[in-house]
This record gives structure tokens, sequence and C-alpha cells, in this order.
């Protein structure tokens, strides 16, 4: 939380032990600003509630530790709802294998997926995985899926090539790449004369 947050802050837990009947002095809520700053205000009005909402701790007043253990558990179900989306658009990726191949170019709506898929190597060799090793790639897509979610989309790479778009790729590329060919043939020819 940072200084804006104050007032917000204090007007929730004012809120909440009011709901229990109770009053606390500035001196409490500066103890429980101490404790919970380096949360997300967001985060810790959520908890608040959750805690007045809870069938068995929310008959009591919060504590700073009720609090945060809240928004840990937040933090775990974001975490599984992650590996769940990753593991959907593995899903996707193993389709796409068996519907485009090696040599065509799938079209993932999911600029993540595209990016854990080039992290894992490329395309082309995820296709060429046998059954066994994709089981084990599974886990290397969905662990690497969760930390590309945490990045900022521009920092990824998002393209997927198949084996069709490398060689149209080479194919148009063809001259830069007779160019270099001579280039290092002539530079062969000078340093041997």
């Amino acid at each position: 939380m940072i200084d804006t947050d104050r007032e917000r802050f204090a007007t929730a837990l004012l809120a909440t032990f009011e709901v229990y009947g109770k009053e606390i002095s500035d001196m409490v809520v500066k103890v429980w600003w101490a404790s919970l700053k380096p949360h997300n205000i967001d985060d810790v009005c959520s908890a608040l509630t959750k805690h007045i909402s809870d069938p068995e701790r929310g008959q009591f007043p919060p504590k700073p530790a009720d609090v945060i253990r809240f928004m840990a558990t937040g933090e775990k179900e974001q975490l599984e709802n992650l590996k769940s989306k990753a593991e959907m658009q593995w899903f996707n990726v193993t389709h796409a294998i068996s519907q485009c191949g090696t040599y065509r170019t799938p079209k993932f709506k999911d600029p993540i997926t595209a990016a854990a898929v080039n992290s894992l190597g490329g395309w082309v060799h995820i296709c060429q995985k046998t059954t066994q090793q994709l089981e084990f790639l599974q886990k290397q897509f969905v662990s690497t899926y969760v930390d590309f979610e945490r990045r900022p989309i521009e920092q990824l790479p998002c393209h997927v090539s198949g084996l069709e778009d490398i060689q149209r790729h080479k194919l148009e590329n063809k001259t830069g790449f007779e160019a270099l060919e001579r280039g290092l043939a002539d530079y062969q020819a000078r340093k041997q004369a």
C-alpha cells in the first residue's frame, strides 16, 4: 500500500471492527498499517471481507495474520487457476499438432501459448516429440506459461513457424543468403591468396 491508500485502509479497518461492535484506536490502526503495508490495498480490503464472511474465523474480529492468511489463500487460488489455464492451452497445442503437423503453422489465439511453444524449442521441435516426450514437455509448458503470464506481452516471442513458413522465409530471403555466401567465398579466396 502507498500513503494515498491510508484513508481507504483506515475506513475499511474501522468498518470491519464496527461489524464486531468494537472500536479501535489510532495507534492500533497504525500497527495494522505497518503490518499490512507491503500488500496491495485491494487485496487487503478483499481479505477483510473474506474474514468477515468466513463461517468459522469470521465469528471473531480479525488480526493482521488472519488478513495475510486470506491474501495468501487468494494467491494460491490464482496460481492454481493459472495452471488450469495453462493445461487448457496445452490441450490446444496438442490439438494443433494433430491438425497442423510439422509443416503448417498453427494460429494460437493466446500469444502466451505461442511464446511458451517458442521457448520450448519451437513448433517443429515440439511436433517431432513422441507421446511420452510430450507428457514430459507438458510440465515444462505449464511452468513456462505460468512464468510468461506474469510478464508484459511485448517481451514475449509470439510468432510460431511451421516448416512451410520457414521454407518460404528462406526462399524470400534467398538473395540475402546468396550474397552472404558470395561474401564468405570472396573472403576465403582473399585469405588464401
